[in-house]
Parts: structure tokens; sequence; C-alpha cells
């Protein structure tokens, strides 16, 4: 009498199995593709108190994909920078050359910070040089990344935000990057106290 509703519950059971392994597989094979999209919880971040984010030119096309914000905190422009995430500070460097608007080029002091547990990094340009710390140090998620600065190319004090994947591939497409940069402005507006 109850085989029928056995047989029918075991025949669903299996195709439910079936299904799960299609979506593991292709969770696998796409993991890379979607692996920034879960940025990983790492508990309680270095405190700050909370920015004035300003954001007038907040979508930057030079180069495709970029951010520009200009941080402000009682009235100072010349302030660290929080890491957005918890990582290991990939590489710093100066691109390009100081002056004028006119005769200045590039982004000036960068650095890169590299997520933890993701498959991307952060840079960051037109910091004061020779803030940001050395290759290699490990950096708490709100811990100071840099000072903002008027390196390179500028027209103020701001900051030049990129992400890229581990390759060195710049990320071009906002609606992966664009989530990322607003939750980090949610960050930087709210402070950690």
């Amino acid at each position: 009498m109850l085989a029928p509703f056995v047989k029918t519950g075991v025949k669903i059971f299996e195709q439910t199995i079936k299904k799960i392994d299609i979506v593991q597989e292709w969770v696998q094979d796409n993991f890379h593709k979607i692996s920034p999209l879960f940025p990983p919880y790492y508990g309680k971040s270095a405190r700050f108190l909370p920015y004035v984010v300003h954001t007038p030119y907040f979508i930057d096309d030079t180069p495709p994909g970029a951010y520009d914000f200009t941080l402000e905190q009682n009235g100072k422009l010349k302030i660290p920078i929080p890491a957005p995430c918890q990582g290991t500070i990939r590489r710093t460097r100066f691109q390009g050359k100081n002056g004028s608007f006119t005769t200045a080029h590039g982004a000036g002091q960068i650095v890169e910070l590299m997520c933890d547990g993701t498959n991307y990094y952060w840079l960051m340009g037109h910091l004061v040089q020779g803030s940001p710390p050395r290759t290699g140090t490990r950096i708490k998620k709100g811990q100071s990344i840099g000072i903002q600065g008027l390196t390179g190319r500028t027209s103020g004090y701001h900051v030049h935000a990129q992400i890229h994947y581990h390759s060195g591939q710049r990320i071009t497409n906002r609606k992966i990057t664009r989530p990322f940069v607003e939750n980090y402005i949610k960050f930087l507006r709210k402070g950690s106290y």
C-alpha cells in the first residue's frame, strides 16, 4: 500500500540529487567568475571615525572601470585611507609624473591591496608619496593603506580606485565592481567605532 509513495519519494530524491550535482559542477567551473560577488566576512575592522565621502566624478573612465571619490574628515583632506578589505599589500609604486594638471600624468603613488579569500585586489592612486605600507604587509579592514594626496595628474585631493583580478586584468564591468565600491563608501561613511 505504501510502496507507490515510497517509490515516488525515492524518484524525487534521486532527481533532486542530480540537480544538486549539476549546480555544484557549475559552481566549481565558474567559481573564479562569481567569487568576487561574495566577499568574505572578516569580523571587526580597525577603528576609524566616519568619513564624509564626496563623489562628484564617481565614474572615471580613465582608464575604463575606475572610480574617483574624495574623503574628508573634520574638514581635512590629507587623511588616511581605510582598507576596503583584510589582505596583503600586493605592491606599491609610483606611476607618471607630478606637476600641474596640464603637465602631470598618471595615478601617482599607488597601493595595491590583495583581499583575502577572493580573486581580486584593489588599486588606489594619488596617495601621498611614500605613505603606503610596504609590499607584503598584512592589513586589517579599515587600517590605513596610505594618505589621500595629490600625486600624479589630479585636479584636487581624491582617491582613484580600480578593482583587478589577481592576474592583473582590470575589471571594467561595473555590474561587478560598483557594488564593492558602494559598500566600501557605506563602510567609510559609517566608521567603525
